[in-house]
């Protein structure tokens, strides 16, 4: 192909990542999804600014920080701001790497894959700790095979660190990187060097290490309770998790992928291969003995955009088939994602996820009457009032409930101690505390929260008492 093919091809790509995070962007203030309970938990993380969390690391919540600062607005869009453009940066990234390791026309449509994966689309307009993850894993093995030296080294380690404080799967791909560095020389570093990768990025992720130290480990009892291995094989656990993976990718993306993980490539490209089949790997493993979320391995689809794009690059009608199927599904999202509240079947919202939490609230806020706490048990619902009772002058406090505290971020930072009374309990009737006045309960709402039977109680005095940490 001749120079003036690469920069075209290249002025394409670039067009492409620029102008789909633009879309992305340009429709997300008029998005009408509320924040999930997940990322109204993140957004707490973006308030404590602590060096850790119940179950993650807190990246993703100083993110959604940085955005309210910048805006001066805490409104859902806002929490969204940031993941188009971390997408949008590491869509860059792959194209660059690809570029590095197979040549300009590889690297533009490794980028074009990357930018147009659907769970990238997904990452897009949702919040998740894959976002941050993924740019840093781009940022990471283009450090590690483009950046030679000591300098090369510091770069690695700190974008290793800063994926590590986005989700510890950022572990995922590095036994794959100890094996491409075995049969591919391209991706060999001095000992040195990689000695410099970990001591940085060990120092850049100290602060998270002393945490969970003062904090009984728990963001690492968490994951581990996550994995929850029960010792029998499960072979249709892996198939599921596996044909996810075209959900995931795109179904011709993921096929190109998996032809490219069986093939025969040079130097560079090689050591790709095991860069990406390992977190698939491991997830199976995970899957096989017990269960597994599709975007547990989702750090394969950095090394796995650029070998998608190697193998599709020769097969110009599969390129825009892949390419405009994935398409179809990053345009549309966006959309979507204004009509969370009109995208109904039966009657009832398709988007359950993410309706409902305002309205609830908004009728749990309004009952306490003037009583400074609102107490629960219940994460979820700790999770939306925390985020709803901004500014209001109320404390939202977890406390334990008809079996004894319930594992949480909220029980662990935020249990009820001292405050001052009076308060409302907010939870299932069955579990309001004997000793709370009568419940009253909620009338019905929308979405997963608001379709539960809850109920609310008066607490004070000694029964208040009787709750604290």
């Amino acid at each position: 192909m001749p120079p003036a093919a690469f920069r075209s091809s290249e002025a394409a790509a670039l067009l492409l990542i620029l102008g789909l995070t633009a879309w992305r962007l340009a429709w997300l203030p008029a998005s009408d999804l509320e924040l999930y309970v997940d990322e109204a938990q993140y957004w707490l993380w973006g308030q404590e600014m602590a060096a850790g969390a119940w179950s993650k690391p807190p990246l993703v919540g100083w993110l959604i920080r940085a955005a309210n600062e910048a805006v001066g607005s805490d409104a859902p869009w806002v929490a969204r701001l940031p993941w188009p453009l971390v997408h949008g940066a590491a869509a860059l990234a792959v194209m660059a790497l690809g570029r590095r390791l197979a040549g300009p026309a590889v690297g533009a449509l490794a980028g074009a894959v990357y930018a147009t994966l659907p769970a990238v689309s997904v990452g897009s307009i949702l919040i998740s700790t894959d976002s941050p993850q993924l740019l840093a894993l781009a940022l990471f093995l283009l450090a590690w095979v483009a950046l030679p030296g000591r300098r090369g080294a510091v770069l690695a380690g700190a974008a290793l660190a800063m994926g590590m404080w986005s989700k510890y799967a950022m572990l995922f791909p590095l036994p794959g990187l100890a094996l491409a560095a075995w049969i591919d020389p391209r991706w060999r570093r001095p000992w040195p060097e990689v000695a410099v990768v970990a001591g940085v990025a060990l120092a850049l992720f100290a602060p998270n290490i002393a945490w969970q130290l003062s904090h009984d480990l728990a963001t690492v009892r968490h994951t581990a309770e996550n994995a929850d291995w029960q010792g029998a094989l499960n072979l249709r656990h892996a198939a599921v998790f596996w044909a996810e993976q075209f959900a995931v990718a795109g179904p011709l993306t993921f096929a190109a992928m998996l032809a490219a993980l069986v093939g025969r490539w040079p130097a560079g490209l090689r050591g790709l291969v095991p860069i990406a089949a390992a977190p698939l790997a491991i997830v199976t493993a995970q899957a096989i003995q017990s269960e597994a979320n599709a975007n547990w391995a989702v750090g394969a689809y950095v090394a796995g955009a650029v070998l998608a794009a190697a193998w599709l690059a020769p097969r110009p009608r599969l390129t825009v088939a892949a390419l405009a199927l994935n398409g179809i599904v990053a345009t549309g999202l966006p959309v979507i994602g204004t009509l969370a509240q009109e995208f109904r079947r039966d009657g009832d919202p398709v988007l359950a996820r993410y309706v409902g939490y305002t309205a609830l609230s908004d009728r749990v806020l309004a009952r306490a009457d003037g009583a400074p706490l609102v107490l629960s048990a219940d994460r979820a619902l700790l999770a939306e009032l925390t985020w709803r009772a901004k500014g209001a002058g109320i404390a939202v406090r977890a406390v334990p409930g008809p079996d004894g505290p319930t594992p949480s971020h909220y029980d662990m930072i935020h249990p009820l101690k001292a405050e001052p009374g009076p308060a409302l309990w907010v939870g299932p009737p069955e579990a309001a505390p004997a000793c709370a006045g009568a419940a009253s309960p909620l009338p019905p709402g929308e979405g997963d929260l608001g379709r539960r039977a809850l109920a609310t109680a008066p607490v004070s005095g000694a029964c208040l008492d009787s709750l604290r940490r």
